[in-house]
């Protein structure tokens, strides 16, 4: 049978089996192998969709004429049929379409979309999106669907990831969502994904947004580990063709050290590696990490592992710029993620006592990932994450939420919008192109008050520069090895996404001393050549 998809997105062939068996997603596997005009080869199996019907999902990745032929068991009557995918131009706006799935750049420092556009990471947490998250009901005044405003509002921010999870935690109630309560063994279950998850996933695809999706929690995997790799085999079936990042799950090691960590990251890699044989677009995969100090590590050597996806955490531990420098400098032949810090509206857990977490809190941490050599940041609202509906739910949570964030007042949280103008600034001053600066002898430029002075990145010949003042920032830094020319400043505030004229300057000696920041708060200057 033929079809005509458009490049990049996913579409649907439907089949229909002749074999009859007592567990119709463990019985029977049927495959198709694509063949693009390039000569370009994807495998994708089918999944499961109910009664004897199986689709498989399949996005061309270039345009032009694709054959495809269905490998199954002779008993299904699919063996051999083949077809022809005529790829056409995508006609949308959306970038993930426009410029494909996002891979490693060359240089391992940060993400590209197929056609090598750098790709900036501006990811919004939503680990509870795939039931909890109401899609009819909403209580905020301007939203008709609670989900579908939220991803609405991310979009019109400036977002590009939505980093997610199944939760299908035995926990949290999730393993029912997903499997047949009444079968012995794995079964999906079929009403869930067609009735609630296909919707949920595919708006975030159609919104262009990338899902970084984790399965469960840590513990999900104790003794669970052939249950939780069938539903890494079926998510990967069902919406591996869609624009996806596998984060595994949450803090993949759990807290308990020893033993149980060992085997927790055993089970976990299993996963992965389950994951890596089915996806036939090679999509990044990592794993969300334990919030640990020094930063976890783990998987870093191996094959499946693509990227960092760091936890700073929410107050437990100082966020140290030191933490990130040494660490991105040990492990900097992969692209660096701040993948969950200081959520806002989150209670700190500091020793001192908890405090609400703001946005300027959260714009420091976003900043310095970047600054010192991260390619990517993870924001999160309390009350959005954890699904408060109103004030007076019951929270499990409630360690995070003391002040009663709800999702209403989250959605509107100023840190959402300065994220937004946070990823437009570095896309606008070629992020890709930024490294940390050295001093020409190699040396960082930390001093014992490493706090208080501000973080510089600069392109390779030091045409242009980055400059970042914390909110606490009183200190200058000296820059050499600049060119003798005339360079232009321009200051950028973080909190109103505006740019305001600075003066010219000209280097003695390709020297110059950066200047004390223009007001209180936190500031950026940019400098380049005039």
């Amino acid at each position: 049978m033929d079809y005509r998809f458009e490049v990049w997105r996913a579409g649907i062939i439907s089949l229909t089996s002749k074999m009859k068996v007592s567990n119709p997603f463990l019985d029977v596997v049927i495959s198709a192998e694509f063949r693009g005009p390039s000569g370009q080869v994807i495998l994708r199996e089918a999944y499961w969709d109910g009664d004897d019907q199986y689709k498989i999902s399949f996005a061309p990745t270039e345009e032009g004429e694709w054959r495809y032929r269905i490998n199954a068991d002779e008993k299904t009557g699919l063996n051999g049929c083949n077809g022809i995918i005529s790829a056409l131009p995508y006609t949308g706006d959306k970038d993930i379409y426009k410029h494909g799935f996002i891979k490693v750049s060359n240089d391992h420092h940060y993400f590209v979309y197929a056609d090598g556009k750098p790709f900036f990471w501006l990811g919004d947490t939503h680990w509870e999106f795939a039931y909890r998250e109401s899609w009819d009901k909403s209580n905020h005044p301007l939203m008709k669907s609670m989900f579908k405003g939220m991803v609405d509002r991310r979009v019109e921010q400036g977002f590009t990831v939505y980093q997610t999870n199944l939760r299908s935690d035995k926990v949290m109630n999730g393993d029912d969502k997903y499997w047949d309560s009444e079968s012995e063994e794995d079964l999906p279950n079929i009403t869930f994904y067609q009735n609630e998850l296909d919707r949920r996933m595919n708006y975030i695809a159609d919104s262009g947004l990338v899902n970084a999706i984790g399965q469960a929690w840590f513990m999900s995997i104790d003794d669970d580990i052939e249950h939780q790799k069938n539903l890494a085999r079926y998510i990967v079936a069902r919406y591996g063709a869609l624009p996806i990042v596998w984060t595994l799950a949450g803090e993949c090691a759990g807290y308990e050290g020893g033993a149980v960590r060992e085997k927790r990251l055993d089970g976990w890699r299993e996963v992965a590696k389950t994951i890596e044989k089915f996806d036939g677009y090679g999509h990044l995969q990592t794993a969300h990490y334990t919030n640990e100090r020094p930063f976890a590590d783990y998987y870093q050597d191996e094959e499946w592992f693509d990227f960092t996806l760091n936890q700073a955490g929410h107050g437990d531990y100082a966020i140290s710029p030191g933490d990130y420098a040494e660490y991105i400098a040990k492990h900097g032949n992969k692209p660096f993620v701040e993948g969950e810090a200081l959520y806002e509206f989150c209670s700190t857990l500091e020793e001192m006592g908890t405090r609400l977490c703001t946005a300027d809190m959260l714009r420091r941490v976003a900043y310095m990932t970047i600054q010192l050599g991260g390619c990517g940041y993870t924001y999160g609202a309390q009350g959005i994450w954890d699904v408060v509906w109103d004030k007076e739910q019951k929270n499990p949570m409630a360690l995070f939420n003391r002040f009663g964030i709800t999702w209403a007042e989250a959605i509107d949280g100023p840190g959402g919008y300065q994220m937004g103008y946070f990823k437009k600034f570095y896309e606008e001053n070629d992020f890709e192109k930024m490294i940390p600066y050295r001093k020409s002898d190699g040396k960082n430029s930390f001093s014992p008050f490493v706090k208080k002075q501000p973080f510089v990145t600069a392109n390779s010949d030091r045409s242009k520069m980055i400059i970042y003042y914390g909110d606490n920032c009183n200190k200058q830094i000296r820059i050499d090895a600049l060119k003798d020319v005339d360079y232009q400043m321009k200051w950028f505030d973080p909190r109103t996404g505006e740019y305001s004229d600075g003066e010219v300057i000209h280097p003695e000696n390709g020297e110059w001393t950066t200047p004390k920041k223009i007001a209180d708060n936190d500031w950026l200057l940019i400098v380049k050549e005039a």
